[in-house]
């Protein structure tokens, strides 16, 4: 998919990222669109040009390489998009080889269809359409933490082999059995667990307790599992959930129904390279 005269600058929104509910992307100035139903495509001068639609109806026309062109299956099909950031030969060069001039274009690298488009208020989904999900993670990655909340459900994904240098760490969080994207991700972007999230685990009386935190700005999300003397009557039970905090205040508390899937504990903690970074965890009731 490389153009001609073409150096590739940048990665900037890898296409799991998109995959997983980011509607927008900055793409260095410019605002792009991560998902798009593929309306149809034509071979140009520089580039493959593909036309598309949003989730709104509104149309909109994106450059990709000359290979997306033969590509027509994906012609009617809602694709999550991926793109790079490449330097190419100036418009100014004329196709002269010998011309030194370049400019920086955002070029689609993936087009990868998506399951089924998102319901819209015309055409609301049928009940049979829904099914149970286990997690917001995908087939290349490992669960850390999945849970079911009431309505929720809230996921921690890694790459599978993560490590303190390698790989990615993410919280995702969404409607429960929609089959729509997660609608919060935590970070943003792909990066090393230890730059994507903080953790530890805690004693309890008779068991003991694990947290995991990821940050936006003034925004805390934290996934934990605990089990210990936490009965009622002061009988062992376990609990799970996510504490939301903004500014220091918290702004929500969802407990696990069921047993979540969780490998939150010092042996993970160590394999990833997660460190308290001098934070705390206090059990919810």
């Amino acid at each position: 998919m490389k153009l001609p005269g073409a150096t590739m600058l940048a990665v900037l929104l890898p296409f799991s990222v998109a995959a997983q509910g980011v509607e927008t992307v900055k793409i260095g100035q410019q605002v792009k669109r991560a998902f798009g139903i593929v309306t149809g495509m034509n071979a140009g001068d520089t580039a493959c040009y593909l036309k598309l639609k949003d989730n709104r109806g509104a149309t909109f026309e994106e450059m990709a390489g000359f290979d997306f062109c033969e590509q027509r299956s994906l012609v009617g099909k809602r694709v999550a998009l991926s793109y790079i950031l490449q330097s190419v030969m100036s418009p100014e060069c004329q196709g002269d080889p010998a011309c030194k001039k370049t400019v920086s274009v955002v070029l689609v690298s993936a087009a990868r269809p998506m399951a089924a488009s998102p319901p819209t208020a015309a055409s609301p989904p049928a009940a049979a359409a829904t099914r149970p999900t286990a997690s917001f993670c995908n087939s290349n990655e490992a669960i850390v933490f999945s849970c079911r909340t009431s309505s929720r459900l809230i996921s921690v994904c890694a790459s599978k082999g993560a490590t303190a240098t390698s790989g990615h760490l993410q919280y995702r969080h969404g409607k429960l059995d929609s089959g729509e994207p997660a609608e919060i991700i935590q970070p943003t972007a792909l990066v090393p667990p230890p730059k994507a999230a903080t953790g530890g685990s805690f004693p309890l009386a008779g068991g003991g307790g694990a947290w995991l935190r990821f940050t936006i700005g003034q925004l805390n999300s934290t996934v934990y599992t605990a089990i210990g003397r936490l009965g009622p009557k002061g009988e062992v039970a376990e609990r799970a959930g996510m504490v939301a905090e903004h500014q220091g205040k918290q702004i929500a508390s969802l407990k696990c129904v069921g047993k979540p899937v969780s490998e939150l504990g010092p042996d993970w903690f160590d394999r990833v390279g997660i460190k308290t970074n001098g934070q705390d965890f206090d059990l919810p009731d």
